[in-house]
């Protein structure tokens, strides 16, 4: 999967619909509604919500 910030080709898949981007620290994931959730990791482990709109 590439990373829909970065653009970065090499992510972590951490599950079936979770990836990992160690460029931005971030990870993507499709929720039940197939809709794309992105989630800043900050340095104490946290996680907060990005808005992102997918542009097609």
């Amino acid at each position: 999967m590439r990373c829909p910030i970065c653009g970065n080709e090499d992510t972590g898949r951490l599950s079936k619909s979770r990836y990992f981007c160690s460029n931005c620290f971030i990870e993507i994931f499709y929720s039940r509604a197939s809709e794309l959730q992105i989630l800043k990791i900050l340095e104490d482990g946290s996680t907060f919500a990005v808005a992102f709109t997918e542009n097609n």
